[in-house]
């Protein structure tokens, strides 16, 4: 469910860092949004802050921090999307960590040190974008490379294998801090103290009585064993996080035990600290899970080698098609089950063909869509009417004006 990209940091799929990188950027922009940042500049809020912190406070100007919010999330929307990752997740970095510490100057809590651990993993992110082929910058990479290298690519039928060292780092820094949450309870608690029956018990009777928010934290107070065993299922779990990264083991198990205990803390103590779930859910095996919605049948397709726009748009179908069950040919090397159809036109459009059935232009990106279940929706509405009729016409004109206007190469150039 969850890879210790620690042990091993390539995986077969550029998948999983493309939906961290969303799963990160959309808790930033959903973190900063709802924040009043000038409203911590006031003067009640000044009254509790730390006089070391005030370099970094523009007090006299503290509408600059609404300002700085704004070009957060718009930093941020454009990591998600890829786009020049390695100075927009720099700049989001930055500008994360400088609000973290003005909310750190109210309020010293789990919550505001998220947001240092965001801008970490955001780092992590910059320095390796050459790792992220899904996206912006990786497609754009793809266009500056020739027509031959991009054709070489969509035949070749070798192993891929991609790096996640932005995923490695990041996994290492979050089990570090875990690690580092449990000796601190260790620690404060007087060693043992921590697990000792009454500890959890009281925290959870104070809590409760403060901010009544059910019966359920109760029976801790009434079975004090209950927070021995919790005492104890928290030590292991934050500390043995780390341990599996570093020994290469399966993190899966500690993974879900601290999704279960960030969930036991909103039911037991009232503590909404959701952060947490964003940042285990950014080392989940999302490419085992795109593979089995996938379809268990092989295609092949073929398309026009001279055509440079062709090329292009295959190739992010390519990084998709991590399986390998669509086979890529030009119209030189197609079996001849397919050129030998009378109703086949290869100089027309690109095909692809699913045993007997054959599918050209637009329906032919409908069913390499198809083959995985988790574009199904978009499937279903490029099949209604309106959308098909104005999808094969634009099909049509671009088949048709290609040469003209994408920069394809003539045939007779080979």
């Amino acid at each position: 469910m969850f890879a210790n990209y620690f042990d091993d940091d390539r995986r077969s799929s550029p998948i999983n860092l493309a939906v961290a990188r969303w799963v990160l950027g959309v808790w930033l922009a959903w973190k900063t949004v709802f924040y009043d940042w000038p409203l911590l500049l006031s003067g009640v809020s000044r009254a509790m802050a730390h006089d070391e912190f005030d370099p970094l406070i523009p007090l006299s100007i503290p509408w600059i921090l609404t300002v700085e919010k704004w070009l957060l999330i718009g930093f941020v929307l454009l990591v998600i999307v890829g786009y020049r990752i390695r100075v927009t997740a720099l700049v989001s970095a930055a500008l994360a960590a400088h609000l973290g510490v003005i909310r750190g100057t109210v309020v010293s809590s789990g919550e505001v040190n998220s947001l240092f651990i965001g801008s970490a993993f955001l780092v992590f992110i910059a320095l390796y974008p050459e790792d992220d082929v899904l996206s912006v910058d990786g497609l754009r990479k793809a266009r500056s490379q020739s027509l031959d290298s991009l054709v070489a690519r969509l035949k070749s039928d070798e192993d891929r294998s991609y790096r996640m060292s932005a995923m490695k780092y990041s996994l290492l820094t979050l089990a570090i801090l875990f690690f580092s949450t449990g000796a601190s309870k260790v620690v404060d608690g007087g060693g043992p103290g921590f697990v000792a029956p009454d500890n959890l018990s009281r925290l959870v009777f104070l809590r409760t009585y403060v901010y009544p928010w059910n019966d359920i934290p109760l029976l801790l107070v009434e079975h004090p064993f209950l927070g021995v065993l919790g005492g104890i299922g928290t030590l292991v779990l934050e500390f043995g996080f780390l341990v599996a990264v570093l020994v290469g083991v399966s993190i899966t198990p500690f993974v879900v035990g601290l999704v279960l205990f960030t969930l036991s803390n909103v039911v037991l103590l009232g503590i909404f600290f959701v952060d947490n779930l964003f940042f285990l859910a950014v080392f989940a095996a999302f490419d085992g899970a795109y593979r089995r919605l996938a379809l268990d049948r092989e295609i092949d397709l073929v398309f026009d080698e001279h055509c440079l726009f062709c090329a292009r748009s295959l190739y992010p179908f390519k990084l998709l098609d991590i399986d390998g069950t669509v086979t890529f040919y030009s119209q030189y090397d197609a079996p001849d089950a397919c050129t030998e159809r009378s109703e086949v036109d290869l100089g027309r459009a690109m095909y692809v063909f699913d045993g007997q059935s054959g599918y050209e232009g637009y329906e032919a990106f409908r069913e390499l869509l198809r083959q995985n279940r988790l574009f199904s929706p978009l499937v279903w509405v490029m099949g209604l009417p309106p959308a098909r009729s104005v999808g094969r016409r634009v099909y049509r004109y671009v088949a048709d004006n290609r040469s003209r206007h994408f920069a394809c190469r003539p045939a007779e150039l080979e």
